[in-house]
């Protein structure tokens, strides 16, 4: 698989899935902030994060760097883009995010850069590199991991950076957008009276294993993912694999049909000779942030991939 396609999956699956503990408030010297977004948290605070780490805010931050697309879009979204001032060369949403300082790519950030933004807070995935935070944490920079990947723990992700950043208005009203979506997505849902199989193309044969966010995904919207059952996160199938498993869908987020039927082994897969049977999407489009990021489009990518594979649910 190319590095740049596992490096750009890697960063919107996040693979283990932790629950944040409710927040807890500090009770010395408390004071509180007020957003523009009309949001009240107490400081300082203490938040747990979404690998059980204890972060710590005397006060609400003024500045915020992003290590990940989807934090940049959770930060967005619950309103505290205001005070973000960095973000990776990969957070391209919204659009208004591209306008910040770009602090380099995930695994290779310019420290020096971070550094003279002089963050409060530097949110992450837990795929964050340990020397980058331990330099960040030894400058007195808090830093908070997110690990979303389902629903519950993505949402949970979204109300702990609302508690720590003084946003919980604006993270309370993402997460009920978000519920409201997947209630909606349900009742469609209910009209699939047969669940399809699916294998997820990264590239090079790599899929979603057990414990990733699309494997998840395909779950919860009644599809049975081929590789579920693989010994990694991002198992690499062999074609006699796939042939065996004989999936209905094949979902490919890296070559168009032509070029997986050149695949030696795939070419009589019997999905690939169906309409039906052959998904694209873009991985570095729209659709594909959509669907490999943990964030608050998550549901809006399950309802673009639960009608890729069952048309008859669609509008």
């Amino acid at each position: 698989m190319k590095k740049n396609v596992f490096y750009a999956t890697s960063l919107a699956m996040l693979s283990v899935a932790w629950l944040c503990a409710m927040p807890v408030l500090a009770a010395e010297t408390e004071t509180e902030a007020v957003s523009e977004a009309g949001s009240t948290t107490t400081f300082p605070v203490t938040v747990v994060d979404a690998y059980d780490n204890e972060v710590t805010l005397d006060a609400a931050p003024t500045s915020i760097v992003s290590l990940a697309p989807t934090d940049t879009e959770i930060l967005y979204a619950i309103g505290a883009g205001e005070v973000m001032t960095g973000r990776t060369d990969y957070c391209n949403y919204p659009e208004e995010a591209t306008k910040l300082d770009s602090i380099g790519t995930y695994m290779e950030p310019n420290m020096e850069l971070i550094l003279s933004k002089s963050p409060d807070l530097v949110v992450a995935s837990g795929f964050i590199d340990d020397n980058i935070r331990t330099q960040l944490e030894e400058n007195g920079t808090a830093v908070y991991l997110t690990g979303g990947s389902d629903r519950e723990s993505i949402e949970a992700d979204i109300t702990g950076l609302g508690t720590l950043t003084g946003y919980t208005d604006g993270a309370e009203a993402v997460v009920a957008d978000m519920e409201s979506e997947w209630n909606d997505l349900s009742a469609k849902l209910e009209k699939v009276t047969e669940e399809k199989s699916a294998f997820v193309d990264l590239g090079s044969l790599y899929s979603a294993g057990p414990g990733s966010l699309l494997d998840g995904s395909l779950s919860s919207i009644h599809v049975k993912n081929i590789a579920a059952d693989a010994d990694t996160t991002w198992p690499q199938l062999s074609a006699e694999k796939v042939v065996e498993a004989n999936p209905d869908v094949y979902i490919s987020l890296f070559s168009d049909l032509d070029t997986v039927k050149e695949t030696a082994g795939l070419s009589d897969l019997a999905c690939l000779q169906s309409e039906d049977g052959f998904i694209y999407i873009d991985g570095s489009g729209e659709a594909g942030d959509m669907i490999q990021r943990s964030g608050p489009r998550y549901v809006e990518g399950l309802k673009t991939l639960a009608e890729l594979i069952y048309p008859e649910i669609a509008e």
